[in-house]
């Protein structure tokens, strides 16, 4: 497992460094302003991906890890949710803004490539957990890198010929459905011709609707900050924003690189909470000094890379440090649960952490800002990792005692 952790980790580095530029070149050629605009309807696409997923991602997992389907009738499931699942949250994001707004008005060259944006991602996510699933790393870190690249190649045209985020969501949704094909392609010849089965999805929902409000919540809480500080904040705030949470995106990548490989494993495993905690402890070494590093050289590599405008993302950076350690330490932590079936007690959780962050992003945001929108999301994950943590050693006894008992 190590030497797949390095090298997807040596991955996740060349995605970083490519999510890097792209920001770099959005905040240079869009503007604080521009930057905002275009951060905002991609988080509307993300959140409809998150909430469209239906736990696939993980149920699948789950099942084909433990022999109990076919990689052909998982893969034929993800193509028919993604297609029926994305129209219809695409015409539930129309319904929501027309409720808002009163009418879409001039946003449709924003929303209509948005709304591709969004069946092409929700494949492109089910897909490629398929792979992973499957044992197929690497090829699932191939998929991951073709998509990013090809998609900086053509977010740094149109930025430099266009300089427009209208222009940029039209690029992003090409690529997206481009990548799908060759994806679709290699899980067909994986896995042969079959159809769909309503009865896996059946057979895996419970599982899917734990996972499903997990990773929901988990997403809302990460994003969640996004939508009030358009709300109360102006486009220019949420483009300086939008620059520290990326950075923190960046950071949380060790974890969630680590967590991916140990998913399977773990839920294969004898001893799965042995093997959690022996990576937890390397991760909590590991993030400890990244958020050191991006405390002593953040202001500096900001300043320098994004220009003089975005300076104020070094403030809201530090602020969210806190959380994104508590988060890295979350992820590993969940993975022991997810391989013990998902307790229900860790969707309230989660709900618990939302509830917080809104809390405090009401009160905080009005009065601090982006800053206080920051401190929010870092006392909502400190409070879930607390929480999370007690639930795995709470389970971990429980199963003891059954096996003693």
């Amino acid at each position: 497992m190590t030497k797949q952790i390095v090298w997807t980790l040596l991955v996740r580095i060349l995605l970083i460094a490519a999510g890097f530029v792209s920001s770099i070149i959005t905040a240079r050629f869009l503007g604080p302003e521009g930057r905002g605009v275009f951060f905002y309807w991609t988080t509307l696409a993300a959140f409809a991906i998150q909430f469209g997923n239906l736990g696939l991602h993980s149920s699948n997992t789950y099942l084909l890890a433990k022999g109990r389907a076919r990689l052909s009738a998982l893969a034929a499931n993800s193509l028919w949710v993604s297609l029926i699942g994305g129209g219809v949250l695409g015409g539930f994001l129309i319904l929501s803004l027309w409720l808002m707004d009163g009418a879409t008005g001039d946003r449709w060259s924003l929303l209509l490539p948005a709304l591709f944006l969004i069946p092409s991602g929700l494949y492109f996510l089910l897909g490629t957990n398929l792979l992973v699933a499957d044992g197929r790393i690497g090829e699932y870190n191939g998929f991951e890198l073709a998509n990013r690249y090809l998609g900086l190649a053509a977010i740094f045209f149109a930025a430099w010929y266009w300089r427009s985020p209208q222009a940029l969501l039209v690029i992003m949704s090409v690529v997206a459905v481009l990548m799908c094909l060759p994806l679709y392609r290699r899980l067909r010849v994986l896995g042969g011709d079959g159809g769909g089965s309503f009865l896996l999805i059946r057979e895996g929902f419970g599982y899917a609707m734990r996972a499903y409000m997990v990773a929901a919540l988990g997403f809302a809480v990460l994003r969640l900050n996004t939508l009030l500080i358009d709300r109360y904040m102006d486009a220019a705030t949420l483009g300086t924003w939008s620059i520290a949470a990326q950075l923190l995106d960046v950071i949380v990548v060790i974890p969630s690189t680590i967590a991916l490989v140990l998913l399977p494993r773990i839920m294969r495993s004898d001893q799965p909470y042995q093997l959690m905690q022996s990576q937890l402890r390397m991760v909590a070494i590991v993030l400890a000094m990244v958020c050191a590093v991006a405390a002593w050289w953040g202001n500096d590599v900001i300043t320098l890379v994004y220009g003089e405008r975005f300076a104020g993302a070094y403030a809201m950076l530090m602020w969210g440090l806190p959380g994104i350690f508590a988060l890295g330490l979350t992820s590993i932590l969940s993975q022991y649960l997810a391989s013990a079936g998902i307790p229900l007690a860790l969707v309230w959780i989660w709900l618990t952490g939302l509830t917080v962050e809104l809390a405090l992003a009401i009160w905080l945001i009005p009065i601090h800002g982006a800053a206080g929108a920051m401190v929010s999301l870092s006392a909502a994950y400190v409070v879930i990792l607390g929480m999370v943590w007690a639930l795995a050693a709470r389970n971990h006894n429980m199963q003891k005692e059954r096996v003693n008992g």
